[in-house]
């Protein structure tokens, strides 16, 4: 070859080797490695870039388990033991190492892998992170792993490469939950935009806990440049929920008979809580949240709603924009209804306006459609049926959907059920094709059965029942009316929404349900008196729950099995334990109900450390205060059900076990939400139960039957209160003191060892 040709191709060579680097790696330091296309979110699952492979967390059985999704397999390929409790996973982009947020064991594990050969390592490591690491997202270029710590608050960040912790960013809110990072940048990661959800909804200064605008919630602004907290948003409440009631508590109106519709005059509002979710859709940020209605006159309608806020990204602040999603369903033609019960996540398609809403109680995914200028969403009718909002069935309580990058496929975790549904997204209306085992379900018959068939219906708003002789088919829909209302609704994770309800006693903050019953007795027999009025004995007692405040025709039944027994009352001459119940898989309901509360709910775990030296000196103080007078036991609390029930009419007052009741001070009469549901003067100058001390920590700035503490510290600074255990004698007079005793009050629990009650 003479020399000008060579020269030519050697020319020809160089260029074209250039124009391919300048395409893999253009202009600055940028890797060619696969990085996801679209800004990312939080979830129980997630997909590799190439949509080829899905891994998903198993949280009730510590595993994690790995699909092949390439041209529909949908195949399991690997199921893999990590630490306790995984909630959150996210891979690498190019699949090869995944990670899983361990949210008890306070860890997140790396699996590495070799999908396409089927090869899935045991984790190589699990790195230790916060308390109670909840969820995970992945910047877009696969460099950093970014951790919501749930209950240290504060979020680990991650060095992939080295897989070792970077940097601990705090100051984030409480209850960091959601992530979700921006892709904006190509291939530069340097310059993105974490948002994190703050779970509970938290008071607003100078407002009235117990009004429908007492609360708000929050998103916390991260800068990835230099991983630090540029800025807080505050998602409002929305004003009218387009429900109204036929009172209004605080303004002293009862309410009007309900019969008439013309007596449902009165305004709700709502504000955003259960922030577990979110998603960056163009210029805006959506959040699906359980919006809390407190004002009484309680109804199943007003309680709780299903809000969806906007945040605008240019300028970081609500847009404005939220929507209520009941109130499409309540406006469909179709008489037929199932309401959009605790929305808890979301993905968009990649091309278009079009997202996914997960109702977790109600077992659906709703489709939405965003106005682009705006950000306004809207929920979608059926396109085979006008008449209707569109919902796709899924498996029982859906807790996290992503949607590949060709827009044709979702997945949905769903999991009380342990699978996943495929939803095809490409081929008219959206159905679901196919359905994944991710983890095996309990033996039948076996405890852990039983416990499951609590766990079902406590999240659901539906309920699926055994047929009842002589009928055929199951028994649906008794869990509320029209699917509007589930108990996790305000007790998500078995837990408390920290919401102050106006209810027919007064005022009352939700109470978490983990210390219902004694965590000392194996068999957990020994349950507390239940609600701050002790006017309730039995589990079974909140049967008067599923009718009342959630309209549902509950589980206690007739001999015909499906007459809703007239005869369930609180105290009744007999039991309202072993009546005749529904079923679900041969095990009666509220059995299967009592089952799961008595060992399917833990206690969240503290941050702050056993060993801390003011923590020791409030332990001292407690018990020299004697605190665990009231405060005492496994159950921290001193109220028992020591009689076989019903109580003897002698023992009750007022609808009240008056021997429970302590009056220790809380109580002001003069408290302008201290009224009941009917516009009545509430109880409680009788006293109130002791409330658990058990994992205190987890609920923020809304201490007391009705809110009236922010912080422990403010609780402490009632003399009456704190002298209770010692005759009205004021050991803790000295501030310090008692900043001490507050501290150790927030260290308590499941790892806390009991302190005796002195009798």
């Amino acid at each position: 070859m003479k020399a000008p040709v060579l020269a030519r191709v050697a020319l020809c060579l160089a260029v074209f080797t250039a124009v391919v680097l300048v395409r893999q790696t253009p202009s600055s330091a940028q890797s060619s490695a696969p990085r996801f296309i679209s800004p990312l979110s939080s979830q129980p699952l997630a997909l590799t870039y190439d949509d080829a492979f899905l891994v998903v967390a198993n949280p009730d059985n510590d595993t994690v388990s790995f699909f092949d999704v390439r041209e529909n397999r949908n195949l399991r390929i690997a199921q893999v033991p990590v630490q306790k409790e995984p909630n959150g996973v996210a891979f690498t982009p190019d699949g090869r190492t995944a990670y899983i947020a361990n949210t008890v064991s306070g860890t997140v594990s790396v699996i590495n892998t070799d999908l396409p050969n089927g090869v899935v390592q045991p984790p190589t490591q699990h790195i230790r992170v916060g308390t109670e690491p909840y969820s995970l997202v992945m910047a877009p270029n696969g460099s950093v792993l970014y951790v919501a710590n749930a209950r240290s608050n504060d979020i680990t960040v991650i060095d992939t490469a080295a897989n070792a912790v970077v940097r601990t960013i705090t100051n984030v809110g409480f209850e960091p939950r959601g992530l979700a990072i921006t892709n904006d940048n190509d291939q530069q990661d340097s310059d993105e935009t974490l948002y994190v959800t703050n779970f509970l909804a938290v008071p607003v200064a100078g407002k009235l806990d117990g009004a429908d605008d007492s609360k708000e919630g929050f998103v916390t602004v991260i800068s990835t440049a230099t991983n630090t907290v540029t800025g807080t948003i505050s998602l409002k409440p929305l004003v009218d929920t387009g429900f109204k009631a036929t009172g209004d508590a605080l303004a002293r109106v009862a309410p009007l008979p309900d019969t008439d519709p013309a007596n449902f005059r009165f305004t709700t509002g709502a504000y955003p809580n259960q922030l577990n979710n979110l998603a960056i859709k163009d210029n805006y940020v959506f959040v699906p949240n359980t919006g809390s209605s407190p004002n009484g006159p309680v109804r199943f309608d007003v309680n709780t709603q299903s809000l969806l806020s906007v945040i605008n990204r240019g300028t970081n602040q609500d847009a404005g924009r939220t929507i209520n999603m009941h109130q499409a369903v309540a406006a469909q033609l179709n008489p037929s209804r199932l309401f959009i019960t605790q929305p808890w996540a979301i993905a968009f398609k990649h091309s278009g306006l079009n997202g996914y809403v997960v109702s977790a109680a109600s077992d659906i995914v709703v489709k939405i459609a965003v106005d682009p200028s705006t950000g306004a969403p809207a929920v979608q009718n059926d396109p085979t049926d006008p008449s209707r909002v569109q919902q796709i069935k899924v498996g029982k309580n859906p807790r996290g959907i992503v949607i590949n990058t060709s827009d044709s496929r979702a997945y949905v975790m769903n999991y009380v059920t342990r699978d996943v549904s495929v939803i095809a997204l490409d081929s008219g209306p959206e159905t679901v094709v196919s359905t994944m085992r991710s983890a095996d379900l309990p033996i039948p018959g076996s405890n852990e059965d039983k416990i499951h068939v609590g766990r079902e219906l406590y999240h659901s708003s539906v309920g699926t029942f055994d047929a009842p002789t002589p009928f055929s088919g199951p028994v649906v829909g008794r869990m509320s009316r029209n699917g509007w209302g589930a108990c996790s609704a305000c007790h998500p994770h078995g837990l408390s929404d920290n919401v102050v309800w106006i209810f027919p006693a007064g005022p009352r903050r939700t109470i978490p349900q983990h210390a219902d019953f004694d965590p000392s007795d194996p068999e957990r027999k020994s349950m507390r008196i239940l609600n701050w009025s002790a006017n309730r004995d039995q589990q079974e007692d909140f049967e008067l729950n599923i009718r009342a405040v959630s309209g549902g025709q509950g589980l206690i039944v007739l001999d015909d099995g499906v007459t809703p027994d007239p005869d369930v009352n609180d105290f009744t001459p007999r039991s309202n334990e072993g009546r005749n119940q529904l079923k679900v898989r041969g095990t009666p309901a509220w059995d299967g109900l009592k089952a799961y509360i008595q060992f399917g709910i833990r206690a969240p775990i503290s941050p702050v450390s056993k060993t801390d030296p003011d923590v020791i000196s409030g332990e001292a103080l407690f018990r020299s205060a004697n605190c665990q007078s009231c405060h005492g036991g496994a159950q921290w609390t001193s109220s028992r059900v020591n009689f076989t029930p019903p109580p003897a009419a002698s023992q009750i007052t007022a609808g009240q076990i008056v021997s429970e009741l302590r009056p220790v001070g809380t109580f002001d009469p003069t408290a302008f939400n201290e009224v009941r549901q009917n516009a009545a003067p509430p109880l409680g100058a009788a006293g109130f139960v002791p409330p658990s001390l058990l994992s205190l920590h987890a609920f923020p700035q809304t201490f007391l039957h009705n809110g009236a503490a922010s912080t422990v510290d403010q609780v402490l600074d009632n003399v009456t209160h704190r002298s209770a255990g010692t005759g009205g004698v004021d050991t803790l007079t000295n501030a310090a003191d008692r900043a001490k005793l507050a501290k150790f009050v927030l260290s308590i629990d499941s790892a806390t060892p009991p302190i005796p009650i002195q009798y």
